[in-house]
């Protein structure tokens, strides 16, 4: 892909906490340093095996994923939930490759409603998608190797839908927060001068008698 979609995403959103101050920067360090670590390591590891190894990409998935677990409250199931559908649909599309049309999308459809049911939570769903999806590199590596001759771990879709999930979800979760404390302000200070009506009401009365 010519075009690094998730790296962009994530270099913009860690100069963002920084510039604001946001306490999330410290995450997005965490992620940004995990990158760099790991672009060191596709620069000097040299792969004599036809896989190509992103481990940029599967560093910042790690870090990710240990972060989502602390967060989450539960992970351990959904996580076994996720891994069985990613595994079938590995199975699937060696077996039975280009038969299925738009069959990642469908598959990624279903890991995050099975992901999201489980957990009810967005760090729940987080490791339980970014856990599976790492489980299965391990899977397909070890598994395939000498059937499937060229893989990219992680490939395109799987880093460029997960970043782009996660960031449209948090977006999303951040500007409904936003416009609840708006309204709950704006109810407030709605309430406000009933109250003092209210008060100023008796000492009124008070003073006619």
């Amino acid at each position: 892909m010519l075009f690094p979609y998730g790296e962009w995403v994530i270099l913009f959103l860690t100069l963002l906490t920084w510039a604001e101050k946001k306490a999330s920067r410290r995450f997005f360090l965490l992620l940004t340093i995990a990158w760099l670590i790991g672009k060191w390591a596709e620069i000097s590891i040299a792969v004599t095996m036809p896989w190509h190894w992103h481990f940029a990409r599967l560093a910042v998935m790690l870090v990710f994923w240990v972060w989502s677990m602390r967060q989450a409250e539960r992970w351990l199931l959904p996580l076994f939930f996720t891994s069985l559908i990613v595994g079938v649909e590995t199975l699937f599309f060696v077996n039975e490759p280009g038969v299925f049309p738009y069959g990642e999308w469908f598959f990624a459809i279903a890991l995050v409603l099975v992901a999201w049911l489980s957990a009810k939570s967005f760090w729940g769903t987080a490791a339980a998608l970014t856990g599976s999806a790492l489980l299965n590199q391990a899977f397909v590596r070890f598994t395939y190797d000498g059937i499937i001759r060229y893989i990219a771990l992680p490939n395109e879709f799987t880093w460029n839908f997960g970043v782009g999930l996660f960031t449209a979800w948090a977006a999303l979760a951040l500007g409904w927060q936003y416009y609840t404390e708006r309204e709950l302000g704006r109810t407030e200070a709605d309430l406000i001068p009933s109250k003092s009506s209210g008060t100023y009401e008796p000492s009124e009365e008070s003073k006619l008698r």
